[in-house]
């Protein structure tokens, strides 16, 4: 993953924290999260590449960002009640 990084060019560091966070995310909702808004494929494109269903991409994208969006969530009130 450090490789990969390195190839990454983050706009800001709150960008690459996202990108950590989203990398720490159970594997089947990582792979459909990353394939998703950093390598641009679509919804019919990720069923096809994990041979999936749509609707089970669809899923783990709802499923992956809610556990994304619970993980920052209690990061931010950590941050906050310091």
């Amino acid at each position: 993953m450090e490789d990969y990084m390195e190839q990454l060019n983050f706009s800001d560091t709150e960008s690459q924290e996202l990108f950590e966070t989203v990398m720490k995310l159970p594997e089947k909702y990582r792979t459909v999260i990353h394939l998703f808004y950093y390598e641009d494929y679509s919804i019919k494109e990720i069923a096809d590449i994990l041979k999936i269903s749509k609707s089970n991409v669809k899923v783990r994208l709802n499923r992956g960002r809610t556990v994304l969006r619970d993980t920052l969530k209690e990061a931010w009130d950590y941050e906050q009640s310091e």
